[in-house]
């Protein structure tokens, strides 16, 4: 996933950088020489992003313990009542989704 991410980086950056002196007419020598600096910079750009997102998984493949979940008990979580500003100690009435009122401003 990561690799795709980046080559999709790739073609947006080279596509910008060629545009970009395209636009300034600049000779076709100094297009290249940018374009090759460019993918370098993209190699270790993806050199780095690869390796924080292998970090990131092995940090998770090591927090999680498959054998607590084949015990855990398969159940919604209960829903948790928003707080009634106008009677802070009583939990205020949440309304089914075809009821609720329509929003003063498009969004």
């Amino acid at each position: 996933m990561t690799l795709l991410i980046m080559e999709i980086t790739a073609i947006v950056d080279l596509t910008a950088v060629w545009t970009v002196l395209a636009e300034f007419h600049v000779p076709q020598t100094l297009v290249n020489i940018a374009l090759a600096i460019s993918v370098a910079g993209l190699f270790v750009l993806t050199a780095v992003v690869f390796r924080r997102a292998m970090r990131a998984e092995r940090r998770l493949e090591s927090e999680v313990d498959v054998s607590d979940w084949e015990d855990a008990l398969l159940t919604a979580p209960q829903p948790i009542m928003p707080v009634n500003a106008t009677a802070p100690g009583q939990p205020r009435a949440v309304l089914p989704v075809n009821m609720l009122p329509l929003p003063r401003h498009p969004r």
